[in-house]
């Protein structure tokens, strides 16, 4: 998928939407898994790939997604150490390979569904 300017102008807005609704006076703790996933499959926060609704697309949301929370993560976090900051980065990580496995799995389930 290859990206224009008005897409990178709306994920840009995307990031800055999202950092803007971001307490930035709150800081220091590491992110949960499972709700992290569940931003991840639910759309938040909005991107610019949530408009097309194929399977790629769908995943390329999901690491829209992805990318924009680890940003404001480490923005959030910057003045704490790195161990900190990279164990944080992993979870998100983790949750972003569980959040397209299960939308695979989701989109298979409908495929499959749909060919019976």
């Amino acid at each position: 998928m290859e990206k224009t300017v008005k897409e990178e102008t709306e994920y840009l807005r995307s990031y800055r939407d999202f950092r803007e609704s971001v307490d930035f006076t709150k800081g220091g703790f590491l992110p949960d898994l499972d709700n992290l996933v569940w931003y991840l499959l639910v759309g938040v926060p909005p991107v610019p790939a949530d408009k097309d609704h194929s399977e790629e697309g769908q995943m390329v949301a999901v690491d829209q997604r992805l990318n924009i929370l680890k940003a404001v993560f480490v923005e959030l976090n910057r003045n704490m150490p790195d161990p900190f900051l990279d164990q944080g980065l992993k979870i998100y990580d983790e949750a972003g390979k569980s959040a397209r496995n299960m939308l695979l799995s989701l989109l298979t389930e409908d495929t499959a569904d749909t060919h019976t």
